[in-house]
């Protein structure tokens, strides 16, 4: 048999294999090359720091992010951007192919004109940010008719009647909280504030939300268990690919097991006060004094058929889960960090420290008791601490807990200085950071000045912690009446300090001096929001003050 016969090998020869490989390569790599010619080129003209043709912002970002200590907060990078440029009100940051680009907005009223007058949509990005802690389905992050029937069913609950008459209870806790602060003070312990303050705004939480305390401050609750579990894994999970992928994958299922823990405990809260409800047949009409669970329940109570009444649907379940899971989040987050930033600042203050002392007695009485019955006697009577109001809105605007991120309109461009500039295909990120510590905006931004905010030329729409507009935190009157309660009730008694300070020789950056007290401590951590670094450790002695 002469006959010859082709291999498979011969068949399946690797060069035809190669030639498609090598030509997929290149045609890949021309993509990128055209793509990152365009890219490049549209910022020719846009307002920006130095640009990179090869690198766009990414390179310059890197080289801001190394002046700072480890892990800080976007807004300090920009911040420190910003001054360091003297970039305008709305300029543009290039990082593709990594991110997102950005559209910064640093002027005020462009904030004011894209998050109160034209109220842009939140930007994916943020829901990526917070959806994995939270649930798709949650208030920060929804849109539309969703947003508006939950912003329906939330809003009574902050409303400033409904808050002023729960002083009281939040009273009860601070108090809870003021009697672990004495016991600190008596055994001269180094304590983590971060996880004290966390305890008490939790349990605050609890009461506005179930109407009891979780037990966060007694050291019982599963509720705070389990969200410390989860939250140490959502660090992992964000930084795990700089390590490897397997711990990230790792951390990830830690978060979620935390999470399906936490869902539990949650469900069982509101299973429970639901079988209260139906059993006891109470009447969930009147939203006056109503705790959270029940008008979110009252929701359910006008949609849900006759039939289904007796038990909740899953569907309906999982909102309330992750309107619960944002409160749970959002409330004791943001306020703790306050907190503990707050207490900072006044343990390097003295002279602020007695004007708040002064003040609390001018207005209440001396004493701590004495103060204590008063308010939960008369709760409007918080209104009148304006120095105490001054004090935390001043520590706010130093430490912002964070900022939105809103998406282009489909006029593509916003107005400023007279100029149209594109938002087409931009996150777009007002940063109140950077407004808070413009010169132009807020003289002698370094001071911690409380009194700024009692003069006639604070620019008021320039304070945006709790943002502006439809979208605003919706518990910015409790936040607030929390700090000043905890304020009230304990900066008479007590003398705080940070423990194991390094303060810096030379300012890391421009735009502010507090390293120079306060170490790298001065500069807020990127967690799920801006956090204090190392826990804030502190010590407590008892005040002299009569």
């Amino acid at each position: 048999m002469n006959a010859t016969h082709e291999t498979p090998l011969e068949l399946q020869s690797g060069l035809p294999w190669a030639k498609i490989i090598v030509t997929g390569i290149v045609a890949a790599l021309g993509y990128f090359v055209v793509n990152l010619i365009q890219r490049r080129h549209f910022y020719k003209d846009l307002p920006k720091p130095p640009h990179s043709f090869f690198w766009g912002h990414l390179k310059l970002m890197g080289e801001t992010f190394a002046l700072l200590p480890k892990d800080c907060h976007v807004q300090t990078a920009v911040t420190t951007m910003t001054q360091q440029y003297k970039l305008p009100g709305v300029f543009y940051l290039d990082l593709w192919p990594v991110a997102h680009s950005i559209c910064v907005i640093t002027d005020p009223d462009v904030a004011l004109h894209m998050t109160v007058t034209r109220n842009h949509e939140k930007h994916s990005e943020e829901a990526k940010a917070v959806d994995p802690m939270i649930g798709r389905a949650n208030i920060v992050t929804s849109e539309g008719a969703r947003w508006k029937m939950l912003h329906k069913m939330l809003a009574p609950a902050f409303s400033i009647m409904h808050v002023t008459n729960q002083r009281p209870m939040v009273a009860e806790a601070v108090m809870e909280f003021r009697a672990i602060l004495k016991k600190l003070a008596e055994s001269e312990e180094t304590f983590e504030m971060e996880k004290c303050a966390e305890r008490m705004t939790l349990d605050v939480i609890g009461e506005a939300t179930f109407g009891h305390s979780l037990g966060a401050q007694a050291g019982n609750s599963e509720v705070m268990q389990h969200w410390e579990d989860m939250s140490r894994a959502q660090m992992q999970v964000r930084d795990g690919w700089k390590v490897n992928f397997v711990r990230q994958y790792l951390a990830y299922r830690k978060r979620e097991a935390a999470k399906k823990k936490l869902d539990a405990t949650l469900t069982e809260l509101v299973e429970k006060r639901w079988a209260h409800v139906i059993e006891n047949d109470v009447s969930l009409e009147k939203r006056k004094d109503s705790i959270i669970i029940d008008l979110i329940l009252r929701e359910y109570l006008q949609r849900a058929p006759q039939s289904y009444q007796k038990r909740l649907d899953p569907d309906f379940l999982e909102i309330v889960l992750m309107q619960v899971r944002t409160l749970v989040v959002g409330g004791t987050g943001t306020t703790t960090d306050t907190t503990c930033f707050t207490y900072m600042l006044l343990s390097g203050y003295p002279d602020v420290v007695r004007k708040l002392r002064e003040e609390h007695d001018r207005v209440f009485a001396p004493g701590i008791d004495a103060t204590y019955d008063i308010l939960c006697a008369e709760p409007y009577k918080l209104n009148s601490l304006e120095y105490t109001t001054n004090v935390i809105k001043e520590a706010l605007r130093l430490y912002p807990v964070g900022c939105t991120a809103r998406r282009e309109q489909t006029e593509g461009f916003i107005p400023y200085d007279g100029q149209q500039y594109t938002t087409k295909g931009f996150l777009l990120l007002p940063m109140q950071h950077t407004m808070h510590m413009n010169p132009e905006i807020f003289p002698n931004p370094k001071a911690f000045d409380p009194d700024r905010f009692a003069r006639e030329d604070f620019p008021r729409h320039a304070w945006r912690p709790f943002e502006r507009g439809p979208r605003a935190c919706l518990g910015q009157p409790l936040a607030m009446d929390e700090l000043k309660i905890m304020l009230l009730l304990t900066i008479r008694d007590f003398d705080f300090a940070c423990v194991g300070l390094k303060p810096n020789k030379t300012p890391r950056v421009p735009w502010t001096d507090l390293d120079l007290t306060f170490g790298d401590r001065a500069f807020q951590e990127f967690v799920f929001e801006a956090k204090p670094r190392d826990h804030m450790p502190m010590s407590v002695k008892k005040s002299n003050w009569a």
